[in-house]
């Protein structure tokens, strides 16, 4: 987790005008509101909904290898955020084909953990939501968008640093867990 004097730094650097009326200086109260003394215009920094899908193949994990910073060449698990009116399912579905060309018919809700993602300078919280889907064949799966590539790879022989994210390795750990017991 980031250090909260940290991301009340980022935060005021991130904005050092008011995004309403361009006064110089908005504060930031509570590491989570943006207050302008110029238009009282406030703005509260909530947490972005993600979603990500363990996804298998036999007994094997599909995984992306990042294209992009954040963490551009860690690994990752198929999803990104939700845009607008779409369910966690309908997003998570939209994510892996555009970044996997791959239909999951069957997702199953595993499990959630918060999350840091720096983008651009600037801190973002998350909520990343996480699932499990197995799949009968791969037939044209092929690395698109913000996926550089993916592997398969037995989960029990994955080293949970390689994850780019702390959410998606801390899911991966229940994940083993849960696969022991």
């Amino acid at each position: 987790m980031s250090d909260p004097s940290n991301q009340s730094q980022q935060l005021k650097s991130s904005f050092s005008f008011c995004p309403k009326c361009c006064s110089p200086g908005p504060t930031i109260l509570n590491d989570r509101q943006l207050l302008c003394p110029a238009c009282g215009f406030q703005y509260f920094f909530n947490c972005a909904a993600a979603t990500g899908a363990f996804l298998f193949f036999k007994d094997q994990l599909i995984l992306a290898v990042r294209e992009r910073e954040p963490k551009a060449g860690y690994l990752d698990v198929p999803g990104g955020f939700l845009d607008f009116n779409e369910s966690a399912e309908e997003g998570l579905q939209r994510e892996i084909q555009e970044e996997l060309h791959l239909h999951v018919a069957s997702l199953r809700y595993f499990m959630s953990a918060p999350n840091d993602y720096e983008y651009g300078g600037v801190p973002y919280k998350t909520m990343d939501l996480f699932f499990i889907g197995y799949l009968e064949n791969v037939e044209g799966i092929k690395a698109a968008d913000d996926v550089r590539d993916f592997v398969f790879i037995s989960p029990e022989s994955l080293d949970p640093q390689r994850f780019a994210f702390d959410s998606t390795r801390k899911a991966f750990l229940c994940l083993l867990a849960m696969r022991k017991a």
